[in-house]
């Protein structure tokens, strides 16, 4: 099957050193105008290595026609790797350069620079017969705790059927490498994520989980199995992430830790560093969804199996009977024609449920959550939402936190959540 997964896509490998037999993780990073590569490398070359080799795959990239600055920052990033394997590469640990220089410009960006290291990756895990071989993916400008690979390679030594996991992210609140308004941010928009999460938790929807691409991780198996990556400008972790989660085998990695950087950056059109750019730069706050448009969904995803039994009219009233935004957007997805669809693949409640939300999946909720914002509620400050859900929670009366006290709440009650599941 694998085979077919590189035949299709006339791949070529670009590593020319054949791999480790015992080889069963690869860290993927991509690497476009990163001055300072050489800290993560320093990270990961910190940790304690697992009972397997480990190849970090470096994709120093950059488009076509990039400046003076660009073409020197990825020579250095060339420079910084053969470094890293001068200073701490081993027999177990070694760092591989990918010199992904000059792509397209209309395709070059994070999510073709992951696809190719991930490809790589896979090839070489899957040519010496590691199926359940660790894909991680990491960011150039991340940190790990020194358990990281170790982690990773438990977590597949003790469910070799796991697809994909999301691995614990915390950003720096405090520090001396930005100034006090970016670590104020960041906490803010760690905060929305953390929210949204929470909250779709809170109101049942089953695939809840963290997209963040500097920390996640799947099997190679999983990687062709699911399509691989794509090549998206921003985003890519959330498609990719999405086409594997709906089918199961996805975990949440609790024991390790990535930080991410808070950095603000015009790279990509949305996330992070874009999110941070927009506060720092154009003083434009942090905002969120309103805590009201998930509680519309609740009803909705509580009586999923009652629409099992439902015909076109009984669905349409159903539909009528939800809170206004969420009725009105359901119509407006033509909704009752796609429950219908649904009923006539499913042969009983229960593959209906699993159906329908294959139907409402984080697209959908995600689009509905944008309705919600742009036709009723508008956006919303980020602190008072949280505040909100943890009351709504039953969790404890919040009013005098600020949003880096709820965050570091979320954080742990995160942390236990993730604990129990594995």
């Amino acid at each position: 099957m694998w085979e077919y997964y590189f035949a299709r896509k006339n791949f070529s490998p670009q590593i020319d050193v054949n791999p480790s037999v015992n080889l069963g993780l690869c860290v993927v990073i991509p690497c476009y105008n990163e001055p300072n590569l050489i800290k993560s490398l320093e990270s990961i070359a910190g940790c304690t290595l697992p009972a397997c080799d480990v190849e970090v795959i470096v994709v120093v990239n950059h488009p076509e026609g990039a400046n003076h600055d660009v073409l020197e920052n990825s020579n250095k990033a060339v420079k910084d790797i053969d470094e890293a394997n001068r200073l701490w590469g081993s027999e177990n640990l070694y760092f591989r350069t990918i010199r992904a220089f000059d792509l397209p410009r209309k395709q070059a960006g994070v999510g073709y620079a992951r696809q190719i290291g991930m490809d790589e990756a896979a090839y070489r895990l899957l040519s010496v017969g590691r199926q359940s071989g660790v894909i991680a993916c990491f960011d150039a400008d991340s940190q790990c705790m020194p358990n990281y690979l170790c982690e990773l390679y438990h977590l597949w030594d003790k469910h070799p059927e796991t697809h994909a996991c999301s691995v614990r992210f915390e950003h720096p609140l405090s520090g001396e490498e930005f100034p006090n308004s970016v670590y104020k941010g960041i906490a803010d928009y760690e905060l929305h994520l953390r929210y949204y999460n929470q909250a779709s938790r809170f109101v049942g929807f089953p695939f809840a989980y963290h997209t963040v691409g500097s920390s996640m991780a799947c099997s190679a198996g999983a990687y062709v199995k699911f399509g691989g990556m794509n090549r998206h400008q921003a985003g890519e972790d959330f498609y990719f992430l999405q086409k594997i989660i709906p089918h199961g085998g996805f975990r949440e990695l609790n024991t390790t830790c990535v930080f991410p950087s808070p950095r603000p950056s015009n790279r990509v059109p949305f996330g992070t560093g874009r999110a941070m750019s927009k506060l720092v730069y154009s003083n434009e706050p942090i905002s969120t969804y309103h805590l009201e448009s998930f509680i519309n969904l609740e009803p909705l995803f509580q009586n999923v199996t009652t629409l099992y039994d439902h015909g076109s009219d009984q669905t349409k009233k159903f539909i009528e009977s939800l809170a206004e935004p969420l009725s009105d957007f359901l119509f407006q997805v033509d909704a009752i024609k796609a429950i219908e669809n649904v009923r006539a693949n499913a042969s009983s409640p229960k593959s209906f449920k699993k159906r329908f939300f294959l139907w409402f999946d984080a697209f959908m909720l995600l689009k509905y959550m944008n309705f919600a914002a742009e036709k009723y509620y508008g956006r919303q400050p980020v602190e008072k939402q949280a505040k909100n859900l943890l009351i709504s929670m039953g969790k404890f009366q919040a009013e005098k936190l600020d949003a880096k006290e709820l965050l570091l709440i979320y954080r742990e009650m995160e942390r236990s959540e993730w604990s129990i599941k594995l």
